[in-house]
């Protein structure tokens, strides 16, 4: 049976870029670093714990959460539990210290030697690199884990002034790293790092088809299907980056139209949530009147949409429904449509045009 582990480390693999490159030049050294990272992931899936990346304590302690609470309950009050929520990123860190390690030393490198491949970085560098390393939860594993990156074929050689890190088959995967860490500073260079993410390495912002690459055919065509619905009118993509690809990060976008996000939505490979947006809790009370007398069957639908949150936070905000009360996120006041099948994903749109005044 998969653990959360698994399902974290395979979510890593789901969430990498389909190997592109913009030009052919040094092309065998970004797809040997590819390849090779890929490869990590892949053998980290079948023997976390050989990667330092360690599932008892996560997966013990949540079984006895599920068999203590009630998870309807905590969902509804937004309880914030901060043993899980340590234990999670405890193990989520483990998972993506191989990449982090990769991308510090880039950062830091002064160049690729031309006969070994190897990256060159100044030692005083390379020591802020390790102490950086040393950050992350339970660091006292991480030299087990440079003990991986050896067994891998990563090995370093030092003198008095520098640091010499290459691999002892693959003598261009450096050339991957370099490219990706020499790519102009920008919100979208680490997400394009550890994604992998060659073709977009040097372009301003992803697309939202290149997210969609990643997306199971249902999803893209629900994304596909709402772009074609926004078509004519000015509207911003906002693509928020991702700082991990392990299983809590999920794709972010929206949509914005006259300076406001009207629509967006949260996805993976197992995950769509579409998103409509009021932008005020009183306008989903102007709304859902308008619904309700105008197609009472939609209206059921529409406001079984909005999650109720009893929370004590005091952003809580009180919504009607008819004569039904509820209680919403005042921060996000939005309509939230989890896994639409065709006729949500209709009905989604249908309600965002009529709000928008969006020719019907």
């Amino acid at each position: 049976m998969e653990t959360y582990v698994q399902h974290s480390i395979k979510h890593c693999l789901d969430m990498i870029a389909p190997f592109e490159v913009s030009n052919q030049q040094k092309e065998d050294g970004r797809l040997q670093f590819y390849q090779f990272m890929v490869s990590l992931y892949q053998e980290m899936y079948q023997k976390p714990e050989e990667y330092m990346v360690f599932s008892k304590p996560y997966e013990e302690y949540v079984t006895r959460l599920k068999e203590q609470e009630a998870q309807s309950k905590k969902e509804k009050e937004h309880v914030n539990n901060s043993r899980e929520s340590t234990l999670r990123n405890t193990f989520q860190q483990a998972i993506q210290f191989y990449a982090m390690y990769f991308y510090k030393i880039g950062l830091k490198n002064k160049g690729i030697d031309e006969r070994s491949g190897a990256l060159i970085i100044l030692k005083e560098d390379y020591i802020d690199v390790l102490n950086q390393m040393n950050c992350i939860h339970e660091s006292k594993y991480n030299t087990g884990r440079y003990e991986v990156l050896s067994k891998l074929g990563i090995q370093i050689d030092q003198n008095d002034d520098t640091v010499r890190i290459f691999h002892t088959t693959y003598k261009r995967v450096m050339e991957g790293i370099e490219y990706l860490c020499k790519a102009p500073d920008s919100k979208y260079k680490w997400m394009n790092f550890i994604r992998l993410d060659f073709k977009n390495a040097y372009s301003p912002i992803p697309t939202v088809n290149d997210i969609c690459k990643t997306l199971p055919v249902r999803s893209a065509e629900a994304v596909k299907k709402l772009e074609d619905n926004l078509s004519g009118m000015k509207i911003k993509a906002r693509i928020k980056p991702l700082r991990g690809i392990v299983s809590d990060f999920k794709w972010k976008v929206e949509y914005a139209y006259k300076g406001k996000n009207i629509c967006g939505f949260y996805a993976d490979n197992e995950y769509f949530m579409l998103c409509i947006y009021f932008n005020h809790f009183q306008n989903i009370n102007e709304f859902a009147k308008i619904l309700n007398e105008e197609n009472h069957d939609l209206f059921q639908w529409f406001k079984n949409q909005f999650p109720e949150r009893l929370c004590a936070c005091p952003n809580n905000r009180r919504v009607y429904f008819g004569n039904e009360p509820r209680r919403i996120c005042g921060l996000s006041n939005r309509a939230e449509i989890v896994n639409p099948d065709d006729h949500d994903i209709d009905r989604a749109l249908y309600v965002l045009r009529k709000y928008r005044n969006i020719s019907l």
